[in-house]
């Protein structure tokens, strides 16, 4: 199915990166999970603006300034019609790591008092897990993490043991970037609320590989970057309600965000445009746009995250023949199991690094280290792990070779 999908589409022809070689070999990327490539459609959008139309968004009454600001206008309605959101409720930030700073400021800093709790899980990206550990520390809050089951995830009968009335906000990821499990981001929102705590979700890895509704999940916030979406780098999203953004303070300053400016006071703008202070990354959010675009037009995500899925099955099967390794990220085994689209694993006779480098002899990119959940490898003692992470280009052809080229290492 996947195959006519990928025949039908030649949709590995519009990454041109994919065309080069690295050490004299066709180039192999399977870092999707750090960043994914760029199609041309994204790349030839940002172009456009650099080349035919750059200004400053906002007050220009010219014509490149009056096209900047349709585009970028435009490109909030994209987004927030990808996540079924509404306009007024799309910040654009430079990325996820900024997206939950700005809640750690200009809500959590605001709001939560000492002894107030926050409940990560124990596969938070470190984006989602010092923010809170610094905010806990300077306001004496407690920071309470939830460890996760045999499926990478926390299941939600274990986080309802954590909930208490102390519990102030969930901050928790949806699919994780190390084991793959994807948490039922919609049943743990209910129980937050239940508990009368708001909720952050971080969508930075799923957004990609599966549609998100946030009418459905009903999170308070929601955050993901667009370089993990086909897109540029320096632009991300923040999704919050809208009383969350009417409970939100400034907490960033500057142009385009105010209405008018005197020595004695100024008038804001309303949300969202009152958290956006400064000359915005108007190619970023084009970019952004184009790649959302991208998806909705070559993408179906049942089918991709269905051979995604196979690939980390044909991975796990040949990686079975190494006794050496051994594999901490969740593999389906099952038709009714959740979908994933990576796989991390350690050996216990080659450094994680040593392996990366030595695939990167046969022009193949994978992730070596912590992978930012620094935390997590502490709990499981590794020092260090491979990720192996797939996206709609990656083909069976490449985990093969992959598998070659490992046993060259033994």
């Amino acid at each position: 199915m996947y195959g006519d999908f990928m025949q039908k589409n030649d949709i590995k022809k519009e990454f041109l990166i994919l065309k080069h070689q690295v050490n004299g070999h066709d180039l192999i990327y399977f870092d999707n999970a750090a960043t994914a490539q760029v199609p041309k459609m994204v790349l030839d959008a940002i172009n456009a603006y650099y080349t035919r139309f750059k200004a400053n968004v906002g007050r220009g009454i010219y014509h490149f300034a009056e096209r900047a600001t349709l585009a970028y206008a435009q490109a909030r309605q994209t987004v927030a019609t990808f996540i079924n959101a509404s306009p007024k409720s799309i910040i654009f930030t430079s990325g996820a790591t900024e997206s939950i700073h700005v809640v750690a400021t200009s809500w959590a800093a605001v709001y939560l008092k000492a002894g107030d709790e926050i409940i990560l899980s124990q596969v938070e990206h470190h984006s989602n897990f010092v923010v809170w550990q610094q905010l806990a520390l300077q306001k004496k809050l407690k920071l309470v993490i939830v460890p996760v089951g045999p499926k990478g995830i926390v299941e939600p009968e274990v986080l309802k043991k954590y909930l208490t009335s102390q519990t102030k906000l969930v901050s928790i990821v949806h699919t994780s970037n190390v084991t793959g499990g994807t948490h039922d981001v919609a049943t743990i929102t209910k129980m937050a609320h239940q508990a009368g705590a708001k909720i952050l979700i971080d969508a930075a890895q799923s957004v990609v590989h599966q549609a998100i509704d946030v009418q459905k999940i009903g999170c308070d916030f929601l955050v993901f970057s667009g370089h993990k979406l086909y897109g540029p780098t320096g632009v991300g999203i923040l999704y919050a309600t809208e009383q969350m953004m009417k409970e939100m303070k400034q907490q960033k300053f500057g142009g385009g965000m105010v209405y008018s400016v005197t020595e004695e006071q100024t008038e804001f703008k309303s949300y969202p445009d009152c958290f956006e202070a400064g000359t915005p990354n108007v190619a970023g959010v084009i970019g952004l746009a184009a790649a959302i675009e991208f998806v909705q037009k070559n993408i179906d995500f049942a089918v991709v995250a269905d051979h995604e899925t196979a690939l980390v099955q044909k991975l796990a099967e040949g990686l079975a023949a190494f006794q050496d390794i051994e594999i901490i990220s969740f593999v389906p085994s099952k038709k009714d199991e959740p979908s994933v689209s990576m796989l991390t694993f350690f050996s216990k006779n080659h450094h994680a690094h040593d392996i990366a480098a030595h695939l990167d002899q046969f022009g193949i990119c994978v992730r070596a280290g912590h992978h930012c959940t620094q935390p997590f490898h502490e709990y499981r003692n590794i020092n260090a792990s491979v990720r192996v992470s797939f996206a709609v280009y990656n083909t069976m052809q490449e985990v093969e070779y992959f598998l070659q080229c490992l046993k060259k290492l033994y």
